[in-house]
């Protein structure tokens, strides 16, 4: 009978057809099994109203299944959108943090060399102040005063090279705590640089697993067109549920 060769060449198409990956299900071409039914129907004239209401509400079934993917796909994008806000703004912060470290640990630097450099100009002033006192009362002391007066002098040319070797070492030591601000303020950008790379590190894992999610419902992030001669780029059904072209084997 022609209706158990059509019912053969169907049998083949579904076992023949390629498998859906993680499912029992098949892969079909829609205009291949339709035209079998079609045969079928012409050969075998009793109507089958199951199948009948099955093919009728395929449209229904398939805009169904497409919004549901269409709903995965805007809350798979916003909660990857609130990943890297949330990455960016902990990055911010981080960037915010250090700076205002490296600032505050440069001007303290500034400050304590600052007053060093002014404690020393002011202690080499009092020397030259008191060195000037005592030479000018060396010479008031008059001619029999002059050998005090030259040493007066010695005492002067002293002073005045020990407040100046206090001014250098001052200097010195205001050039030692601005390098070791700057080296501070290097070693503080190197670790913010780390924190970035943990922080990329972190949202790159967020989209591979998004992209995961994505994959296991079956679309792509891009593209959304479907072949018109195939469904096999239908949106994808739950477990359990058979679309149009796609039948179960294990019923």
């Amino acid at each position: 009978m022609r209706v158990f060769e059509i019912l053969d060449e169907l049998i083949e198409t579904v076992e023949t057809a390629k498998g859906v990956p993680m499912s029992s299900s098949a892969v079909i071409n829609r205009s291949v099994v339709l035209d079998l039914l079609d045969d079928l129907r012409d050969a075998f004239p009793t109507s089958l109203e199951d199948a009948r209401e099955i093919l009728e509400q395929r449209d229904e079934i398939v805009d169904s299944a497409r919004a549901e993917a269409q709903r995965v796909q805007e809350t798979s994008t916003s909660e990857a959108r609130q990943l890297v806000e949330s990455a960016r703004a902990q990055a911010e912060r981080e960037v915010s943090e250090a700076s205002a470290a490296a600032e505050q640990a440069r001007s303290r630097a500034t400050a304590e060399a600052d007053r060093l450099v002014g404690g020393a100009r002011a202690e080499s002033e009092s020397i030259r102040s008191r060195a000037r006192d005592n030479a000018e009362r060396a010479v008031a002391g008059g001619r029999a005063e002059r050998d005090r007066l030259v040493s007066q002098h010695e005492v002067h040319r002293t002073a005045t090279a020990q407040a100046q070797q206090l001014l250098d070492d001052a200097q010195r030591n205001a050039g030692k705590l601005r390098g070791d601000a700057d080296k501070y303020v290097e070693s503080s950008l190197s670790d913010l640089s780390l924190t970035l790379q943990r922080l990329m590190t972190t949202v790159e894992r967020g989209r591979d697993k998004l992209q995961s999610r994505q994959q296991s419902v079956g679309y792509e992030d891009d593209s959304f067109e479907r072949p018109r001669s195939s469904i096999a780029d239908e949106a994808p059904y739950a477990e359990g549920e058979v679309g149009p072209g796609v039948f179960d084997q294990d019923r």
